[in-house]
């Protein structure tokens, strides 16, 4: 995992790595302060997932890389992070993904998210994409972009089948000014269907992005290793 160009934890994260040491992505294993796996799961893991959607109605299409796949260990940990509260781990997926956005080669201005809606966040807590986000714009030194929005509330994504998933999303989300010319990172939790993911991308293509790029933190569909 290429690391060049990630900002290095500060002096009082790292107080906090050796008072509560950082754990293996996949099985839980102690790691080092800016590790993401133990050897063994390091070694098993598959080359980061490099996918490609069209947007409708843009003739864009939208690049989705994920460092993890949704399955086992991973799985698990999105699972902690996402339904269990352990929001302690965005900082180290923040990473983990800032480290892979570095396989675009592009020098984004800044890094959007999927959000929540307002009665989804007061229901969790927090929103996990966003804090994933700020993590990641934190390491590669670039603005987390508040600027996308829920438009009205949708049903739970992974209840429904891909056409369903598709019609669900439709026009859910609107993004606010600050798009305009730049080259956005767009983050998320899950990559499944790429319905949410392109949802969000159109509605920052409409407010002046330049060019989207997506990136999640596991992907549950295959594609090309990156």
């Amino acid at each position: 995992m290429r690391t060049e160009g990630v900002g290095a934890p500060c002096l009082g994260e790292r107080l906090l790595f050796w008072l509560f040491p950082a754990r293996c992505l996949g099985c839980g294993e102690a790691v080092g302060p800016q590790g993401f796996f133990c050897p063994s799961c390091g070694a098993a893991l598959p080359r980061a997932c490099r996918r490609r959607f069209s947007l409708p109605g843009t003739g864009q299409t939208l690049e989705a890389l994920a460092p993890m796949p949704y399955a086992g260990g991973c799985r698990r940990t999105l699972h902690r992070y996402k339904f269990q509260g352990e929001r302690g781990l965005a900082g180290q997926m923040g990473r983990l993904l800032a480290a892979t956005a570095l396989g675009y080669g592009v020098g984004f201005q800044g890094a959007a998210y999927v959000p929540l809606s307002r009665a989804g966040k007061r229901r969790r807590g927090y929103d996990q994409s966003r804090l994933l986000a700020k993590s990641l714009a934190k390491a590669l030194g670039i603005p987390l972009l508040d600027i996308l929005e829920k438009a009205r509330e949708t049903e739970i994504q992974h209840s429904l089948g891909r056409a369903a998933r598709l019609e669900n999303v439709k026009g859910a989300y609107r993004a606010k000014g600050g798009a305009e010319g730049k080259d956005v990172l767009l983050v998320d939790d899950i990559v499944t269907t790429g319905a949410t993911l392109c949802q969000c991308a159109g509605a920052l293509y409409q407010a002046g992005a330049k060019r989207v790029y997506g990136l999640c933190a596991a992907s549950a569909g295959r594609g090309q290793e990156a």
